[in-house]
């Protein structure tokens, strides 16, 4: 895949960071990884730190952060706080992916945003929604349909909406299992290693079941 030609959700990119991956998350999808300014915003870090800074009015992964800052100052035991402590600084690398030119945000076009304001809206039916989408994944459905571009994401509706848009036609897209199943096929990890990492990700949450790679007889 080269440069320039995906776009992905907080998800993917969370999910990839907390297990430690995002290196892994570049070779890939191509560097620099790019996500809407939806999911992440550089310019919403000083407003991060304003106890009084309402999280609708940051990007979702500054939420994210600030998620996990919470869960670290809330940790009653030492393993827990071992735990988020580690959680919090993988997380936190966003920050740094944006500053070394690894992290681009993108902002939609003119023709993108009605698009993906619709599907955060009543238009979200029209695709046979019943719940709208997240601001963040209707950013990449608008961004990936409206230029061709590869969308990562888990999040079954904004695939669900893309397949209408393409009418039922083949569109490039990945999942985390698919991302971790071509590392192992591309030889950037072994497929237990795949699966492990699959696993670490469940560990925080993410809540595909299945695994990568077939067990080794």
């Amino acid at each position: 895949m080269s440069e320039g030609t995906h776009i992905l959700d907080t998800v993917v990119l969370m999910y990839f960071l907390l297990a430690g991956q995002e290196g892994l998350l570049g070779k890939l999808l191509g560097w620099p990884l790019q996500v809407p300014t939806t999911v992440y915003d550089p310019d919403d870090q000083t407003s991060s730190t304003q106890t009084s800074a309402q999280p609708e009015l940051l990007s979702e992964m500054r939420d994210v952060v600030r998620h996990y800052e919470h869960a670290a100052e809330q940790a009653e035991d030492a393993e827990t706080s071992e735990h988020a402590a580690q959680s919090l600084r993988r997380i936190k690398r966003v920050d740094a992916l944006h500053d070394e030119g690894c992290l681009t945000p993108v902002e939609m076009s003119a023709s993108e945003r009605p698009l993906a304001a619709g599907l955060v809206g009543r238009g979200a039916a029209e695709y046979g929604l019943k719940v709208p989408l997240g601001s963040g994944e209707a950013a990449c459905v608008a961004i990936a349909y409206e230029r061709g571009w590869t969308i990562a994401t888990d999040d079954a509706a904004a695939l669900q909406v893309l397949e209408r848009l393409y009418d039922g036609q083949n569109y490039p897209y990945e999942r985390i299992r698919k991302l971790l199943r071509r590392a192992a096929e591309d030889s950037h990890v072994t497929p237990s290693e795949a699966n492990r990492l699959h696993a670490e990700m469940r560990s925080h949450g993410f809540w595909d079941s299945g695994r990568p790679c077939p067990e080794a007889s």
